[in-house]
């Protein structure tokens, strides 16, 4: 096993409408979140990466984009880290949804999302970046941190930061952070190193 480096995408159109939407298409992201995911792209930069996926919709797409032209590696498509299942609310605005829970709102349910993150997470042999959404990683994050959905409400992954899972040690080495310290840096590339020697 490895390490699984969890983007959010950058900002896209439905954060700027503040509406919920697992669209495919149609929602690109803003040249503010253009610019943060370049952003994250340049933080990676320096860390050996051996695979970069990403859910298929587009905000996260175009985002997995410029991370993978900054790194030089080719993204590929993981249906698994998809965004929420909104259900009838897809393409809702956020305020015009009911304050329930997401079993009673006919969502995608919390198990749901880490049933399929924790497939792909157990994949993992190396350094992954997985480009997906707020609440899936948040949901990822959780099973390592023994949270609930209620219990992990606080948990804010905001746009275009980066989660990183230690999946041997079972250990969350940070969350939502536009910046990787140096010692999570280094855990990376060692991690790396042990698996498949020092060339990037």
């Amino acid at each position: 096993m490895g390490i699984a480096i969890l983007v959010r995408h950058g900002e896209s159109e439905t954060n700027v409408r503040n509406i919920i939407s697992a669209d495919y298409t149609g929602y690109p992201l803003t040249q503010e979140g253009k610019m943060q995911a370049r952003r994250a792209a340049e933080e990676l930069a320096p860390i050996r990466i051996n695979f970069i996926a990403t859910s298929p919709v587009q905000r996260a797409r175009e985002t997995a984009g410029i991370i993978a032209a900054t790194i030089g590696i080719s993204e590929f498509v993981e249906p698994r880290i998809i965004e929420s299942g909104m259900g009838r609310f897809n393409n809702t605005p956020v305020h015009k949804v009911p304050k329930l829970s997401r079993k009673e709102l006919g969502m995608e349910t919390w198990e749901s999302h880490q049933k399929r993150f924790r497939e792909v997470l157990s994949e993992v042999e190396g350094n992954w970046v997985l480009v997906s959404h707020e609440f899936p990683i948040r949901s990822a994050i959780s099973l390592y941190l023994g949270l609930d959905e209620m219990e992990s409400y606080g948990l804010k992954i905001r746009n275009a930061t980066i989660s990183v899972i230690d999946l041997e040690k079972e250990e969350v080495l940070c969350i939502g952070s536009e910046f990787l310290s140096e010692r999570v840096k280094s855990i990376l590339n060692a991690s790396h190193d042990a698996l498949f020697g020092t060339k990037k």
